[in-house]
């Protein structure tokens, strides 16, 4: 297979990790945020602002997801370097 191909293929695995990532830190916000609210209706807490809790996860689960799929595609530009210098 060609490099560029491969290239693709890291590329195309970094999206899916992305993706992954920030879906499973949207998930864990939504949950944070019904969590805060049912403490909010039994008095132990204030009402949270389901804007705010989302901006926040958002922000973050985009940072976590950005660096992951670095990291993925890092590591594959480092496999097709050393696969062409090997060849």
């Amino acid at each position: 297979m060609s490099t560029r191909g491969l290239l693709v293929r890291w590329a195309a695995i970094a999206v899916l990790v992305w993706n992954g990532i920030f879906d499973l830190y949207v998930s864990r916000g939504a949950r944070e945020y019904l969590q805060m609210a049912a403490e909010a209706e039994l008095g132990r807490g204030s009402t949270p602002s389901m804007g705010d809790v989302m901006a926040w996860t958002n922000r973050r689960g985009a940072a976590a997801a950005t660096g992951w799929a670095a990291l993925v595609f890092g590591a594959g530009c480092v496999t097709l370097f050393l696969r062409k210098k090997s060849a």
